[in-house]
């Protein structure tokens, strides 16, 4: 294993070639699905109190030539049941949100207005299964401002994370594959 990090870091400092063309053989040709619940209290921009419950998946497509594609949604899991949902391409990573593979995990960020949220899937050898943890996280005593699912900007006072699934395929779920 140590080898192929050693090879990939030769290849793309020799040849600039991207990190994603590195992927793991046992991940090319796979769908890796990721979903988890938030909930907590916040305010919004108007001062009226809120909580909130989400439910958010990723969903990450690493294609046979080791380049990611991830979609991101988050639905809210209130009587209103708003949704947002974006895709990003190879190379289109944001502070938005992006993937990237390092070694046996897959690696997502996404900045916040004000704070941050890393998810981290880590596979099992055979590249068939794995396991999710995430982390919403502020600076300092900053609190963390992001938007919701219906598109307001809200203060977030608490948050939780829970039920975090994480699952493997092979194929392309956005070609139906």
């Amino acid at each position: 294993m140590a080898r192929f990090f050693f090879l990939c870091t030769a290849m793309i400092a020799a040849l600039g070639t991207s990190p994603a063309l590195c992927a793991p053989q046992g991940l090319l040709d796979k769908t890796v699905t990721m979903s988890w619940s938030t909930s907590g209290s916040g305010t919004r921009a108007d001062g009226t109190a809120v909580s909130f419950s989400n439910i958010n998946t990723r969903v990450v497509y690493i294609s046979t030539a080791g380049r990611t594609f991830l979609r991101m949604e988050v639905k809210s899991s209130g009587r209103r049941g708003a949704a947002r949902s974006a895709d990003k391409g190879p190379g289109e990573g944001s502070s938005k949100g992006s993937v990237r593979l390092d070694g046996n995990r897959l690696v997502g960020t996404e900045a916040f207005a004000s704070g941050a949220r890393q998810y981290v899937a880590t596979f099992d050898p055979g590249f068939s299964s794995c396991t999710l943890s995430v982390i919403d996280a502020k600076s300092g005593g900053a609190k963390i401002s992001r938007r919701g699912p219906d598109g307001t900007m809200y203060v977030i006072d608490s948050v939780s994370t829970g039920s975090p699934t994480c699952s493997v395929r092979s194929g392309n779920a956005f070609s139906g594959n």
